[in-house]
């Protein structure tokens, strides 16, 4: 979790990353998440080079222990997972 914190906090101090990202009207946000999760999440989300303009959805894992973060009007879909205490994130 320490390395995760680490990387995140590297990773915002670019300005290429550090970056709003507008949360969408009809937006479903857990209230068990924080909102503080999206500026990392979406930091991660974009150091793979992959698209999160605006948040569609942020909801967490029923089952385990984990998150979804869905982006660009419900168009992409990233699983947020802890593995092994590192925290991972893939396209669904």
């Amino acid at each position: 979790m320490k390395r995760w914190l680490i990387a995140v906090a590297v990773l915002c101090a670019s300005p290429a990353f550090a970056q709003s990202v507008p949360i969408e009207s009809d937006a479903i946000m857990s209230e068990s998440l924080s909102r503080g999760l999206i500026e990392p999440a979406v930091t991660m989300i974009r150091a793979y080079g992959w698209k999160c303009d605006s948040i569609s959805a942020l909801v967490p894992f029923l089952m385990s222990r984990g998150f979804s973060v869905t982006c660009n009007h419900s168009r992409y879909k990233y699983n947020f997972e802890d593995k092994g205490g590192n925290w991972v994130v893939s396209l669904d």
